[in-house]
C-alpha cells in the first residue's frame, strides 16, 4: 500500500503565491537572492529563522499568519517576501516548514492541519503548488485519516535531503511497521510521482518516537511554523 496519496481516493503514482518579485533569483542555486518586494511580515505572525532558501547564502525567515485567511510565507534576508495560502481545512493549528532538496535544485514545503499535509517548491522566488499523476493536489494523509498513509517527512540517511511519505501500520500484536516512499519531485516543483518503498523499522511499540514522527509532518531538525490552534 502507497504510503502518500493525491487528493484522490486512489494513490498517486507517484508547497498560489501572493506577491512576489517579478525578477526572481534562483531559489537555490542563485547568488542575488530574491527582489525586494517592500512586503513585511504580517503582524502577529509566528516566526522561526531557516536555512538559505534563495541562494544568496544568508538565512531566512519562515511564518505563519492568521491574519485573513491562513498563509505560509518566507521572509528572504534580501527582503522579499512570499505567501502561500493555506487552504487545508482541518479545525486544530495548521504548521509549516520548508527544507532544500537535493536532486531538483528546489526547495520543498510541507504545510499541514494535523489531518493532511500538501507539498508544494518554492523556486524562482515564489510558491507552486505540487500536483499529483492525478493532475490534483499531492496530499499526504496524516494520523490515521485515511487508508493510504499517515505522515510525511524528509529523509537524509544518505546524506541528502528527500521527501517521503509515511505508513505506520498496526500490526495484530499492537506493535507497528513502518513503511516509506520516496516521492520525486520533479525540478520545477511543480508535479511529484510515488518512488521506491520500504519497510525500514518493525515490530515497534506505539510509544516509540519513529512510530510517532511517521504519524505526523516533521524534517529532522527544520524548524515549523505554526497557528495558534484557536
Amino acid at each position: 500500500t502507497p504510503s502518500a496519496v493525491s487528493s484522490t481516493s486512489a494513490p498517486s503514482p507517484l508547497p498560489l503565491p501572493l506577491p512576489s518579485p517579478s525578477t526572481p533569483g534562483n531559489s537555490a542555486t542563485g547568488a542575488a537572492g530574491c527582489i525586494p518586494n517592500g512586503i513585511a511580515i504580517p503582524a502577529g505572525a509566528t516566526t522561526a529563522i531557516i536555512g538559505d532558501v534563495d541562494g544568496d547564502q544568508q538565512p531566512d525567515t519562515e511564518f505563519y499568519t492568521e491574519v485573513g485567511a491562513f498563509s505560509y510565507g518566507i521572509h528572504t534576508a534580501s527582503g522579499a517576501t512570499v505567501l502561500l495560502p493555506d487552504d487545508l481545512a482541518g479545525p486544530g493549528a495548521h504548521s509549516g516548514w520548508s527544507a532544500p532538496l537535493d536532486g531538483p535544485a528546489i526547495v520543498a514545503t510541507v504545510l499541514d492541519d494535523g489531518r493532511s499535509a500538501s507539498l508544494h517548491a518554492f523556486i524562482n522566488c515564489s510558491f507552486v503548488t505540487t500536483m499529483g499523476t492525478d493532475g490534483q493536489p499531492y496530499r499526504f494523509l496524516l494520523n490515521g485519516f485515511g487508508e493510504h498513509g499517515t505522515g510525511v517527512a524528509c529523509n537524509n540517511r544518505n546524506g541528502g535531503t528527500l521527501i517521503e511519505g509515511a505508513l505506520a501500520q498496526k500490526r495484530g500484536d499492537g506493535l507497528y511497521d513502518i513503511q516509506w516512499t520516496q516521492i520525486n519531485m520533479s525540478a520545477d516543483g511543480t508535479t511529484a510521482t510515488n518512488g521506491t518503498t520500504e519497510t525500514r523499522y518493525a515490530g515497534l511499540a506505539e510509544s516509540d518516537l519513529l512510530v510517532k514522527q511517521a504519524m505526523g509532518s516533521y524534517c529532522n531538525d527544520v524548524p515549523k511554523v505554526s497557528t495558534s490552534g484557536r
